[in-house]
């Protein structure tokens, strides 16, 4: 049976129109949870087959707000194929950038942001799309739903009394150039660990430092949740695409999980074309818990110079 795709395809069809009408673009993305790569393709080929026609449909045209800014780019995805190249790791999809083995890269902004703060003759934004946002939230195996429970009331917890907003501001907004701030975990003696897959593949939210210290926005997160659980939290660093075998295995007790919210803003038209091929991206055996960050453009394309 297919895994399920969710709309980030859609996304990454119509990012960095730089490339020449029937080219086809390889295009590299950190591993997907929830799908392989050749289901991720099958999904962004459906979905190319489907934007065909709507790119000369008036009313659908009229429906798109900010169309007019988008027209050149729906008819380049239309026009030029994307080939998904999966990668487990930040560090070997920079190489393969570097080395001319794929076109352009794909990441959300903040991370984009940090890696041009950092080397900023490296790369380029071609183009910025903030139609669909995307959010984080915890991964949980099927069934730890007495965890999933305790994370969702500490996260609720921390929206309304502002503190997520004072972590964003800290390890995103605010972090500039150079490595994110300790995090610190309290001890609690006697609790039971939770224990936290790290990737360190999207700084500065997922980022372990050059001395293997898990680091970051979702550390300091997850450092907060455990204070408020009274829970002592142990960070593992695995691959991107070890996520999902380290949760079923438990190996660890909890992921972060990246996805795409529903609310793309798409012509009523164009949602009804695309009905039969939207794809979602929970894989089986994994529950969610609420979402706890946001980051309003969902892909940024970067291409080494």
């Amino acid at each position: 049976m297919k895994r399920l795709i969710c709309s980030a395809v859609l996304v990454l069809m119509m990012a960095g129109s730089v490339f020449a009408a029937g080219s086809k673009v390889d295009t590299g993305i950190l591993t997907y949870l929830g799908t392989t790569e050749g289901e991720f393709q099958e999904a962004l080929d459906d979905l190319r087959k489907a934007l065909t026609p709507l790119i000369t449909d008036e009313s659908a045209k009229q429906e798109w707000e900010d169309y007019d800014l988008l027209e050149g780019f729906l008819s380049e995805l239309v026009a030029s194929r994307r080939v998904v190249h999966f990668y487990d790791s930040l560090l070997a999809m920079q190489l393969a950038l570097r080395a001319r083995q794929i076109d352009e890269i794909v990441l959300p902004e903040p991370v984009v942001m940090y890696l041009m703060a950092n080397n900023p003759r490296d790369y380029e934004i071609q183009f910025s799309l903030n139609m669909m946002p995307s959010t984080i939230s915890f991964g949980f195996k099927a069934g730890n739903n007495a965890l999933k429970k305790d994370f969702d009331d500490a996260i609720k917890a921390m929206k309304k009394d502002g503190t997520l907003m004072t972590i964003e501001e800290r390890f995103i907004k605010n972090l500039g150039e150079g490595e994110p701030e300790e995090v610190k975990f309290a001890e609690f003696k006697g609790s039971k660990a939770i224990r936290v897959a790290v990737t360190g593949d999207l700084p500065p939210i997922d980022y372990i430092a050059a001395d293997g210290r898990a680091t970051g926005y979702n550390t300091a997160i997850l450092a907060e949740i455990g204070k408020r659980l009274k829970r002592n939290i142990r960070v593992i660093s695995v691959d991107a695409g070890g996520r999902s075998a380290a949760l079923a295995s438990e190996r660890v007790d909890v992921v972060f999980w990246y996805r795409n919210t529903e609310g793309l803003k798409t012509p009523k038209k164009l949602g009804k074309n695309l009905k039969g091929v939207m794809r979602d991206t929970y894989g089986e055996g994994v529950i969610l818990s609420e979402p706890y960050y946001e980051w309003d453009t969902d892909i940024v394309v970067g291409r080494s110079n």
